[in-house]
Formats: C-alpha cells, structure tokens, sequence
C-alpha cells in the first residue's frame, strides 16, 4: 500500500500541470486583459450570441464600403514563463473570409514585439469563404518561448496584413477561448 501511495504522489508531482490562463470570456473582457487599437472605429469587442462567449474584431466596413486599415490588439496578463515548458492553445470562430488578418506576438510590459509565434497552427482555421457558420476550431497545443522576462501574449488583428494589395482584410475573428498551461 506504501508502494501504491508513494507512486501516485510521485506521479502526480511529475505529471503535474499550472495553469496561467484559462480563459472563455464568460464574464467579457478580464480586468487584467487590455486591448488597443489604431483605428477608434474598430477594436476588439466582448460579444454574446446564445451563451457563446468570445471577443471579435473585423475591419469589415459594411456592404459596398470598403474595409478599415486597422490594427488592433489584445493582450493577455504579463506572464511570468522564465525556464518553465508552456503551452498556448486558443479557440475560434472565422466569417467571410477574406484575407488572414490573425496574428500572435509575444510582447514585453510595455507591450513592445519579442517574437511572433508562426501562424502554421491558426491560419488553415481561417476558412469560412463568403459564409458565417459560428464553427469555433481550436488551434493545437503551441509551445511557448522561455524568456528572462515577463510578457504578454497578444492577439493582433492587423487588416493590412492579410488582405490583398490594396483592400484590407476584413474578415471576422470571434476568439472564444485561450488556455497556457506549464508543466
């Protein structure tokens, strides 16, 4: 029995996982989350539709019009990842495709670029040609930089980016969820 319980407590140390963030928005935008923009006409914005959750942007100017040159970002709380191996995962949902305009970046506290994480993991779930079907997907587990200092991670929406030569992209992104785990 000693045997059983000493392996047990060995494991779960060994197996153990922290949890920084673990975020669905069920509550809007979290104090300790800010988000800035270059363009007042479009940020991003806590949204509710039949207990769905999340934050959009688009740079979508309305039928006829065109799209906003915009970039707008939204960072999570100032992470503390020093030596720790962590994970990034996030869940979202896509409208009328047209460009990729999804960004992530680690940024310092004064919200300064690092590094931007590549977007092989999130830009094929930006799919949803001419259509709004509400199917949030879910990027895999995205291993995160140690760094020797606190930082953000920041969401940016960037119209002029993703869209063609000379038309800003203005596609929708509904981010309903973002988790980092450390192990």
């Amino acid at each position: 029995m000693r045997t059983l319980l000493l392996f047990l407590m060995i494991s779960s140390l060994s197996f153990s996982q922290e949890i920084l963030i673990s975020e669905n928005f069920s509550e809007g935008l979290p104090e300790d989350w800010t988000v800035e923009t270059t363009n007042s006409q479009r940020n991003w914005m806590f949204k509710n539709f039949r207990d769905f959750n999340y934050m959009q942007m688009s740079a979508f100017g309305g039928r006829g019009k065109p799209g906003y040159k915009v970039k707008a970002s939204l960072y999570t709380p100032l992470l503390e990842i020093s030596d720790k191996e962590c994970k990034l995962k996030f869940s979202f949902a896509d409208a009328y495709k047209n460009g990729q305009p999804l960004y992530v970046s680690i940024t310092n506290a004064e919200k300064k670029p690092i590094k931007n994480l590549s977007p092989k993991d999130w830009e094929s779930l930006v799919n949803n040609d001419g259509k709004y079907d509400n199917n949030e997907e879910s990027t895999p587990w995205i291993s995160l930089p140690k760094i020797q200092q606190p930082y953000h991670i920041s969401f940016i929406y960037d119209s002029q980016k993703g869209g063609k030569k000379s038309k800003p992209s203005t596609t929708i992104i509904q981010l309903s969820e973002v988790d980092v785990w450390c192990e």
